[in-house]
């Protein structure tokens, strides 16, 4: 590991100011899980390291019912874990985020910092843009405010510019009668990253689904949704054969990278199955 320079701003404002300074040799560092790995194998060589560890409240998880949830760009995924607000009105969170990896990582990890590496093996994600989440980028030259969809760009790549920091991640409120789903398949340990991950999110009235959201990870080379997936089956009678359609093109939406997990047509075959599972065990909880 190359040295850097160290600064530990007491502000947003303060931080964001340090990352437009310094540009592309500054990295802002919040849990440090990746970072430091990264820079351990000489893949990033920062100049200057950022801390937001002293940044009063940057770590809060508020609920409003009107608003929705508010989580903290340095929330840990355990005190998302651990949140009662999220455990009430947003299990398909609570349910994800248990799942990351295991207690010591999780204790670490920052909501923010996983987003942010744009790693399409992470579970997060997905589970996230099935609630139809946003997240609040801030920068010396104001805010803006972006869907967590459009956020993810391609393989560690996303829309965040230079200069510029993610501040918090916003759900809506819960919609009425909303059914979930989190499933993942590890082929080690449940500590590995998935080989294929999918959250679902179904309303229904009926037999007919109202609305649904299929998000996937490890399935591509980002974290996205299922968009003409979740057509076949919105507006639609919910029925084995139309799930079973519906995870077919989910699965021919998938672009899955081939690594030590499987190859590209054993994930693909993976995406059939996984998003059947989870589309039973959403409508197990209707």
């Amino acid at each position: 590991m190359r040295s850097f320079e160290y600064f530990e701003p007491a502000s947003i404002e303060e931080a964001c100011d340090l990352l437009q300074r310094y540009g592309e040799d500054a990295r802002p560092l919040a849990g440090g899980t990746a970072l430091i790995i990264w820079m351990r194998q000489r893949l990033l060589n920062p100049k200057v390291l950022v801390s937001l560890a002293r940044i009063p409240g940057f770590e809060n998880i508020r609920f409003d019912p009107k608003r929705g949830l508010l989580i903290g760009a340095g929330a840990r995924h355990r005190d998302v874990e651990l949140d009662a607000s999220v455990r009430q009105h947003y299990p398909l969170l609570h349910e994800t985020f248990r799942k990351v990896a295991q207690p010591r990582i999780r204790n670490m990890a920052t909501v923010g910092g996983n987003l942010c590496q744009g790693d399409p093996l992470t579970d997060p994600g997905a589970s996230l843009l099935a609630l139809d989440a946003s997240v609040t980028l801030q920068s010396a030259n104001g805010k803006r405010s972006l869907a967590l969809e459009a956020f993810f760009i391609d393989y560690y790549e996303t829309a965040l510019r230079s200069g510029e920091l993610l501040t918090e991640v916003h759900v809506p409120p819960p919609a009425p009668g909303l059914s979930w789903a989190h499933i993942k398949f590890t082929p080690r340990s449940v500590e590995d990253f998935a080989t294929v991950g999918v959250a679902v999110a179904m309303q229904h009235e009926g037999e007919i689904c109202k609305d649904i959201r299929v998000a996937l990870n490890a399935a591509g080379p980002k974290i996205f949704r299922a968009r003409k997936a979740e057509r076949t089956l919105r507006g639609e009678k919910i029925t084995a054969t139309s799930i079973r359609e519906m995870a077919e093109i989910a699965a021919s939406e998938s672009d899955p990278i081939e690594d030590n997990r499987g190859s590209a047509e054993y994930k693909r075959e993976m995406v059939k199955v996984m998003v059947r599972r989870a589309a039973a065990q959403a409508l197990g909880r209707l």
